[in-house]
């Protein structure tokens, strides 16, 4: 009995001698690692009072650098190689509608109004929450062409208040209710400009394809967004602001007939505006 009580004491003081020195150890590795974190830190505080460097260099050096918002405009601009169409098949800048009044050339699920917005030159069409607007033509668009048009967006708080708004193609030119994605009232692609999230949100029914893109929304909370789009056969690409956001093919078959729409967000909060203008399809 007392070869097993000793047995036993044996291994407990064992056990707590092993846990002690291994404690010992994480923390003789942890004061290394702070130490290590604090004279990163401290030097780039030191260069920054020497005038050498900035306070933000201390963060900068202690964690992974992520790529700005400039950045990401820069790098993208230089692979930009989108081309209008030769010849223009519609075109529509609101300057020939009244203020107030809804744009001829354009119906919607429920509502909207030419204005103009005191950040932005010219007329604008400005979107009603939960709704969609289409062409009033029923002519399919080419089957392949160049689609462009400006977002204009008006927020007394931040760009979070503008909610969302989504573009892209619909099999029919049908208005009676609201496209909300890309699978719902005959619709094929969708592409959701996300504020709130901060991202760009890109699907197709016809294709399957899902994909979402962080983009930098909070500065266009007040600001003007140029979209670009072409389509060549099944093929679709996504530009906004000269940032490619999409490129693959989001359509099953050539010559299947497109119908563009437009549908705003469920929400727009705090006073927020949204329009477009300077909309462009030009036959490829």
């Amino acid at each position: 009995m007392k070869k097993v009580l000793l047995s036993i004491t044996i291994s407990s003081f064992l056990l707590l001698y092993i846990q002690s020195a291994n404690a010992q150890v994480f923390k003789k590795l942890k004061d290394k690692v702070s130490s290590k974190v604090e004279n990163t830190l401290n030097n780039a505080v030191d260069k920054a009072l020497d005038g050498k460097g900035n306070s933000e260099d201390a963060i900068a050096s202690s964690t992974d650098k992520k790529e700005s918002s400039s950045d990401i405009f820069a790098a993208s601009a230089k692979d930009f190689n989108f081309k209008p169409g030769s010849i223009v098949v519609f075109s529509d800048d609101f300057s020939k509608d009244s203020i107030g009044r809804m744009a001829q050339f354009w119906k919607t699920s429920g509502s909207g109004s030419v204005a103009n917005l005191p950040d932005h030159s010219g007329n604008w069409l400005l979107l009603k929450e939960f709704t969609t607007y289409k062409f009033k033509s029923n002519t399919a668009l080419p089957e392949n062409f160049t689609l462009e048009f400006d977002i204009a967006t008006q927020s007394n708080n931040d760009a979070k208040d503008l909610n969302s708004i989504s573009f892209g193609f619909a099999h029919d030119n049908a208005i009676n209710d609201y496209i909300g994605d890309a699978y719902n009232n005959n619709a094929i692609t969708s592409t959701t400009v996300h504020y709130w999230n901060k991202e760009i949100i890109n699907s197709s029914s016809d294709t399957k394809i899902h994909n979402t893109t962080d983009f930098p929304l909070a500065e266009y909370a007040i600001g003007k967004m140029h979209v670009a789009i072409e389509v060549k056969d099944k093929h679709m690409v996504v530009y906004l602001d000269k940032v490619k956001v999409l490129d693959t093919e989001m359509f099953s078959r050539d010559q299947e007939k497109k119908y563009f729409y437009i549908s705003t967000g469920t929400e727009l909060n705090n006073g927020a505006k949204i329009g477009i203008s300077n909309v462009k399809v030009a036959n490829l």
